[in-house]
């Protein structure tokens, strides 16, 4: 059975929500990943709650997506927990504090679990660890050479690496250093499935698709926790190359391979934003390439080619006719 999905933020009034639930269904999709930032706990969980009820209405899985909390996840939102508590953020190699909430510190921990209670309440399906990172530099974006500056040396990171490896924290990107912080993000994985399933939900990750000492590298080691279910990557074409099916590849082959290995199920995510007018057709050809390669769940961010936000397709309508397009011959073909 093929799993169909798309993200969806941006709206918090359902009687004007629901026309968009109805076309996402129209699409084919089987579940809809909405987003419920820190504005969303603080102030929209009512709302949220009335949305959720309405896309199960219409036979939708739902998904949740911390979008944008504390900036360790992906969104394009800001954060109010590291503009109030400073003391939570990274520290840069050179001592700044930096605009991002360390997955270390413990407040930061005790925050997700009241996220989770929330999205419990609400009554959520899947919760959606979307590409959780420490701070991540440009220059090493694409490559593994060592950069001129790196995260996290906060308290909280100093005091777990003494504790692990019973010496301070080095000031330069060791290869120590490189294992710890993978090391970190691996322990912060499985610290948000194990509470996801503890709540009752299902867990899912995206693993970003690139090599950095700010994420995981080894997907081995987030791929093999017990209390995840559902494990995908987002390889989007642009900016890196026009070969949409090229990109895809290897990244479906990597997750597919682990998926089987550990007993996951795989999900790929498709580029369905700041696309150029008459590349529209690049969606299925990434679509096509990843159900060659196994994937049977896809899922696309965002809705209607991301229309409503500055880093909307040049052509948003085309965009959503040729995913809908896309998933609905999907639909056909799982029958």
């Amino acid at each position: 059975m093929t799993a169909l999905g798309v993200s969806y933020y941006g709206n918090r009034i359902p009687w004007r929500v629901q026309e968009d639930l109805e076309e996402i269904r129209k699409a084919g999709c089987t579940y809809v990943v909405h987003t419920m930032s820190e504005e969303d706990l603080e102030f929209y969980e009512g709302a949220l709650a009335r949305i959720v009820e309405d896309s199960r209405a219409l036979g939708l899985q739902v998904w949740l997506d911390p979008w944008g909390v504390g900036q360790l996840f992906g969104g394009e939102t800001y954060s109010s927990l590291i503009a109030r508590e400073l003391s939570l953020r990274q520290v840069s190699s050179r001592g700044e504090s930096l605009p991002i909430a360390c997955p270390n510190q413990p407040a930061v921990r005790e925050y997700l679990l009241r996220w989770i209670e929330a999205a419990q309440r609400i009554k959520a399906d899947v919760l959606f660890w979307d590409e959780p990172h420490f701070m991540i530099y440009p220059e090493e974006k694409e490559g593994p050479g060592d950069p001129l500056l790196w995260a996290c040396r906060c308290g909280a990171c100093a005091q777990r690496f003494k504790e692990r490896h019973g010496g301070a924290l080095p000031e330069t990107l060791t290869p120590e250093v490189r294992a710890f912080k993978e090391e970190c993000l691996v322990d912060f994985t499985r610290f948000l499935c194990d509470a996801t399933v503890k709540a009752g939900l299902t867990a899912a990750l995206c693993q970003l698709p690139f090599e950095n000492s700010s994420t995981v590298n080894d997907w081995a080691k987030v791929a093999s926790i017990a209390s995840l279910s559902i494990f995908g990557t987002d390889p989007y074409w642009r900016p890196h190359t026009p070969d949409a099916a090229g990109r895809v590849r290897p990244f479906a082959r990597r997750v597919q391979d682990l998926c089987r290995q550990f007993g996951k199920e795989a999900q790929l995510w498709i580029l369905n934003f700041n696309i150029p007018k008459g590349e529209e057709g690049k969606i299925k050809e990434a679509i096509e390439e990843g159900y060659a390669q196994g994937i049977r769940n896809f899922a696309a961010w965002s809705y209607f080619g991301a229309a409503y936000i500055k880093l909307k397709a040049e052509d948003p309508e085309a965009v959503w006719k040729t995913l809908s397009a896309a998933y609905r011959d999907l639909s056909l073909r799982s029958r």
